[in-house]
């Protein structure tokens, strides 16, 4: 279980590498510091640090057989799991919202009031169909649309996750044994 816990470390590590990598050589550390809020570059590279950190310590466990080296390396893995999780958390914009889209304080008003607006004016609708509406859409033909590709890059940090997951019960199972 320890070669086992070894190994899936090494692919956790080297999807983490592959992901880090990508990010710089886009320039994510550079335009995370330009904006406001911006994801803190010592939280990416802690968790790098404590992940590869906590490598190089089980590695040591695996060939050394110190339970304490085990417990320093669940340690350290816990730590960058942590750090991962606050990643995560951080870099996932809630409430969703598209590209430079803003709600506006009077849009958020306007929201507010509409229940009781829709009770007293049933037939009135935010939305109305016209004439001209339906004559436009009869007349021009439907817009192409292209059909959507699936990405297959989402399921690198998707894959890094479960890995990490399953590193982490691995290192404290044999820990443990």
């Amino acid at each position: 279980m320890r070669v086992a816990t070894l190994v899936s470390w090494l692919v956790t590590a080297s999807l983490g590498a592959f992901m880090l990598r990508t990010w710089l050589a886009r320039g994510g550390l550079r335009s995370e510091r330009a904006k406001a809020g911006g994801l803190p570059p010592p939280l990416i590279f802690g968790h790098a640090t404590a992940a590869l950190t906590g490598l190089v310590v089980w590695a040591a466990f695996v060939a050394s057989g110190a339970r304490a080296l085990a417990w320093a390396g669940v340690i350290l893995l816990m730590v960058a799991v942590a750090l991962g999780l606050c990643t995560v958390t951080l870099w996932t914009p809630y409430p969703a919202r598209k590209p430079g889209e803003r709600r506006e304080p009077a849009e958020a008003a306007r929201e507010a009031r509409r229940p009781a607006e829709d009770a007293e004016h049933p037939q009135h609708s935010e939305f109305e169909v016209t004439d001209e509406m339906i004559a436009r859409l009869l007349t021009e033909p439907a817009a192409r649309h292209r059909p959507i590709r699936p990405n297959p890059a989402v399921l690198i940090p998707i894959a890094h996750g479960f890995a990490a997951i399953a590193t982490f019960t691995l290192a404290v199972m044999s820990a443990v044994v």
